[in-house]
């Protein structure tokens, strides 16, 4: 689906790729959040000399919790790709060079794995439901953007015990 013809780029110099994912693809599994509906990608490839480049935008909705409460939250994905496949480079040049290997045998480059770096890069890895969200409380988990709890805040930390003790010691012999 994601895959540009090698030939048929040397022939017309251009080619449009305009593909609807989705949401059940591989491609998407394992993101470490949920796409909403299906991921729109708009990719124009080109000859670059020896190289190809791919621009083009993504656009879908993902869906995460939020780090607060756990309420899902929507966010949108609208993101600019631009990847260039260079010819005759290894792996790790091609990392640090913020390139993409282009293959030397075949007649197919595959933009999956360039497509889903992206798509990980465009999404937010944390997320609020809103500025103002109380989050849960930590004791009994009640939602505290609901409703409020019983709950008395503990008022030490019994971790912090040694601590506290060697503070009062310092202070009572001054």
């Amino acid at each position: 689906m994601l895959k540009v013809d090698l030939g048929q780029l040397a022939r017309q110099k251009r080619l449009q790729i305009d593909a609807r994912v989705p949401a059940d693809d591989a491609l998407l599994h394992g993101l470490g959040f949920e796409v909403r509906g299906p991921l729109r990608v708009r990719l124009e490839a080109q000859p670059a000399g020896h190289d190809v480049l791919v621009r083009g935008t993504l656009q879908g909705e993902a869906r995460r919790e939020c780090r607060r409460c756990l309420t899902e939250v929507s966010t949108p994905i609208r993101e600019e790709v631009a990847l260039l496949f260079r010819a005759g480079v290894s792996e790790a040049d091609a990392e640090a060079g913020e390139v993409y290997v282009l293959p030397e045998k075949g007649n197919e480059l595959d933009l999956t794995h360039a497509i889903r770096e992206h798509l990980v890069l465009a999404v937010p890895e944390f997320v609020n439901c809103r500025e103002t969200c109380k989050g849960l409380c930590p004791i009994c988990g009640t939602n505290l953007n609901e409703s409020t709890c019983s709950c008395e805040p503990e008022r030490i930390d019994h971790r912090w015990a040694a601590l506290l003790k060697l503070g009062k010691d310092k202070d009572g012999g001054t």
